[in-house]
């Protein structure tokens, strides 16, 4: 009864965490010109600080100590459930690992050219009877840093390419299909509610920032911004909008290639797959 009801007091933690935190931003950052007008700009952000320290500690302490991996299950997630997991984690590693630098393979190989005739011309000279043969071209390898930190990125944070050709919010959507994943694959209430808060404020503190750019409020979104690119991922893709080889020219290949590594490795680390492979490998018996 006790561990009962230390869950279901971590849940309510949890919930009421992430409505707080998703409130008080909605609200502060809503009236934010008429707040810092009355009380200053100094106490405006004092109240944000506090407030959000507030709710996430409420999130943070309600999951670790009072609902991670323990309390009220529901029905083992099937086969679609977790397929969808892994379809959603791939999406937020491809997404994170996009903000990481540009990753390059540590060894690159040159060719050296050949050496020129005799000549330094490279042709022989007429009175000369003999030719020296020239060298052949060897190869060259050189030790290079791992990651390419003069790789281009966006000057302009406005301008929408890379993963902004995708979505307006590539970090939030990233942390949201994290999140996701862990939702559709596990058995507990609490870390369901826990890991659908990420994807709620996304939903709901994205478009509200999305229409407080829209009016010049904390930052700009143009008319023919918010026309070539889209707040759900995809969308502007999908519409023709935008173009998928635009995303795949300008995104990390090698990034993308570790990331997909990671979530496979992930993937084979659930137990949930390994519960899976059991029960397939029992019937086929």
């Amino acid at each position: 009864v006790s561990l009962m009801a230390a869950t279901a007091t971590g849940i309510r933690l949890i919930g009421l965490g992430w409505a707080g935190f998703i409130g008080e931003n909605l609200i502060l950052s809503h009236n934010r010109s008429d707040i810092i007008r009355v009380y200053g700009e100094d106490r405006y952000h004092f109240a944000y600080s506090a407030l959000s320290t507030v709710t996430t500690a409420s999130i943070a302490y309600g999951y670790l100590f009072r609902g991670r991996g323990q309390g009220p299950t529901r029905a083992m997630p099937g086969m679609a459930s977790r397929s969808c997991a892994v379809v959603c984690q791939t999406l937020g590693l491809l997404g994170v690992s996009q903000f990481f630098p540009k990753a390059q393979i540590p060894i690159t190989v040159s060719t050296s050219p050949p050496k020129d005739m005799n000549s330094s011309s490279g042709t022989p000279s007429r009175g000369s009877e003999s030719i020296e043969t020239p060298e052949k071209s060897g190869w060259e390898f050189k030790a290079r840093c791992p990651f390419d930190f003069q790789h281009k990125e966006n000057a302009d944070d406005e301008e929408i390419s890379g993963l902004k050709r995708i979505t307006r919010h590539p970090a939030l959507w990233s942390i949201s299909f994290l999140s996701l994943a862990v939702t559709l694959r596990t058995r507990f209430i609490s870390e369901v509610v826990m890991f659908t808060g990420p994807v709620v404020t996304t939903l709901i503190l994205g478009n509200h920032m999305d229409y407080r750019f829209r009016r010049g409020e904390g930052g700009y979104l143009s008319p023919e911004d918010d026309e070539k690119s889209s707040f759900f991922p995809f969308y502007a893709l999908l519409t023709g909008t935008q173009k998928w080889t635009d995303v795949i020219h300008e995104g990390k290949g090698l990034n993308a290639t570790v990331a997909m590594c990671i979530s496979a490795l992930l993937y084979a680390r659930t137990p949930s797959a390994h519960i899976s492979r059991a029960s397939i490998a029992f019937r086929g018996r």
